[in-house]
Formats: C-alpha cells, sequence, structure tokens
C-alpha cells in the first residue's frame, strides 16, 4: 500500500510539472502610427545580460512568430557578445547589420520588476477509507503506518512573480515605439516553458493588433 500511495503521489508531481507556465497578459498599447499593413521582418532583442536566458527567449519568440509566417531572427546572431548599446560605432554596426539583413522592425522583452513572497504551507493528513483488517485493524499496525506515510509536514516557501514589457520598434520610422504589451507570470517552473508561454501570449497579442503582416 505504501508503494501505491508513493507511485500517485510520484505521478502527481510529474502531472503538476508537465502543467507548464501560464503568462498573462496584462496590457497592450498600439500607436496610431503603425502601419495597417504590420510587419513581416521583425528582429527578436531580449534585452538581459544573462546569456542562457537571452537565447531561450528569443528562440521561443522567433520560432512563434515563423509559425505565424513571419520571418524572424534573433538579437545574438547580429549582436556581438560584447556589444555596447550606448556605444554610437557599436549602434552604427548594429544598425547597418539590422538593414542588411532586411529587417523592418524590432520586437524587444524586457523582465520590468520581480515580487517575491514568503509563505507558509501547513501540514496535511491524507485520508482513504481501507478495509478493517490488515495494518488498518491493529491499533499499532495503523498507528505505525499513518504516522509515516501519511503526514506532510508545514513549510514555508516563496512564491515569485514576474512582470515583462515586450516592445515593437519601426525601423523605416527611425525606430519609432508603435506597439507596447505588458505580461506577468507566477512562479514558472522553468526557463524553457516560461519561454515558451511567453513567447506564445506576446505572438497572439501582436497578431490580434494587426501588427504581424499575413
Amino acid at each position: 500500500m505504501k508503494a501505491i500511495i508513493r507511485s500517485m503521489l510520484a505521478g502527481m508531481l510529474i502531472l503538476a510539472g508537465a502543467c507548464g507556465t501560464t503568462v498573462h497578459m496584462t496590457g497592450a498599447w498600439k500607436a496610431p502610427e503603425a502601419p495597417a499593413e504590420g510587419y513581416h521582418n521583425i528582429l527578436v532583442a531580449s534585452l538581459t545580460s544573462n546569456v542562457g536566458a537571452q537565447q531561450m527567449v528569443e528562440t521561443q519568440m522567433a520560432a512563434a512568430l515563423q509559425k505565424r509566417g513571419i520571418t524572424a531572427g534573433k538579437g545574438l546572431d547580429l549582436f556581438p557578445p560584447k556589444f555596447n548599446p550606448v556605444s554610437d560605432q557599436d549602434k552604427s554596426a548594429a544598425t547597418q547589420k539590422i538593414i542588411d539583413a532586411g529587417y523592418t522592425a524590432v520586437l524587444t522583452t524586457s523582465l520590468v520588476n520581480k515580487e517575491s513572497q514568503t509563505r507558509y504551507v501547513p501540514g496535511s493528513v491524507s485520508y482513504a477509507p481501507y478495509p478493517a483488517y490488515g495494518w488498518y485493524g491493529r491499533f499499532w499496525g495503523y498507528y505505525g503506518y499513518m504516522y509515516g506515510s501519511v503526514y506532510s509536514p508545514g513549510y514555508y516557501t516563496t512564491d515569485k512573480r514576474y512582470f515583462l514589457e515586450s516592445n515593437l520598434y519601426d525601423l523605416k520610422q527611425d525606430g519609432k515605439l508603435v506597439w507596447s504589451g505588458q505580461s506577468e507570470t507566477y512562479n514558472p517552473n522553468s526557463l524553457e516553458s516560461f519561454a515558451k508561454a511567453f513567447a506564445t501570449q506576446v505572438s497572439d497579442a501582436l497578431q490580434n493588433g494587426g501588427l504581424l503582416k499575413r
């Protein structure tokens, strides 16, 4: 019986992990100057010093846009590792690369805030009736089984909420901001699951807003 319960608990943990990460769009804005036909060639640039996170987010976002028929590329493929965004020389070289690659818009993504809150999760005792024989029908058998196998002690856990911003800039209008979207995620399971969910939500918002050329 213990083995069965352990197997059930393991299965619950697997299912919980498989649920993935949920990302919610909390707001979006579109400039009146945004072209009605939308954009077809978009460069994705994740603004973070974490190269691993940048790679994951840009890859998933570009893939989500490509599924909608958009030509999308990653900033990591154009910007050098030591790219300095405040250097006129670096900006000039990067701008030329973007133009040569044929991109007409840049989609930036960035983390704008993070909130953490610690809370206590109380312990619990699982209950399931069982026929009155075997370990259940004798006090010490029942006591020993329930004490060591079913009770889950309480513990402290930290919940994390991330607030993100995505901006779309029109390169044909001298880099003018034409769309901005805000989103949030709560306790992401992993960087990969977050990046996939985030990419889906942002690309959906762009398409619904008429920013993607079909």
